[in-house]
């Protein structure tokens, strides 16, 4: 059975990059102790912490 969330995500956003921004991506992802889609998140402002910190 899958988990539930109190969250669903129902939206995917895809792009594409090359081999050296992935290399970077990674590394960046990985000095912050965070996924890629946490970073992204983060660097577009989107983040469930920013957002309340915003409503705060």
């Amino acid at each position: 059975m899958p988990r539930g969330t109190e969250n669903p995500k129902k939206f995917i956003i895809s792009c594409r990059v090359d081999h050296k921004e992935m290399r970077r991506l990674q590394e960046i992802a990985s000095e912050q102790a965070m996924s890629i889609t946490a970073l992204v998140r983060k660097s577009l402002n989107l983040s469930d912490d920013f957002r309340r910190r915003q409503v705060s």
